[in-house]
């Protein structure tokens, strides 16, 4: 099974996502607050990387990094609108979606 790592500012957002992973089939994971991202997704070697894109950490060189270990990285957002993601998901030239989202759109994002 694929793992995908969540990396959310809000615990909750990170929960209902690591739900809606694991019902398309995939491993959820998290990141300790002990660790770096970097590490994480070094360690972990996830097949997609879930980004909140007001998240710290959302930054060009963490997307490269991302990319530079093959996984795919996917931006989302629970407050911002989708046309607004969809600029900074462009910029970056990454998929994106907003919350709420339907299983199947999600499932979609997912497809690598």
């Amino acid at each position: 099974m694929r793992n995908v790592l969540i990396l959310a500012r809000e615990e909750v957002v990170a929960a209902l996502l690591g739900l809606m992973v694991e019902l398309h089939g995939f491993q959820p994971k998290f990141i300790d607050r002990s660790e770096s991202v970097d590490d994480a997704i070094r360690q972990e070697r996830p097949g997609a990387v879930l980004i909140d894109c007001d998240h710290p950490e959302c930054t060009e060189a963490l997307i490269k990094s991302i990319r530079e270990l093959d996984s795919t990285p996917i931006l989302f957002s629970p407050f911002r609108m989708q046309h607004e993601v969809r600029e900074v998901a462009a910029r970056h030239r990454v998929r994106s979606f907003t919350l709420p989202t339907d299983p199947g759109t999600f499932g979609k994002m997912l497809d690598t």
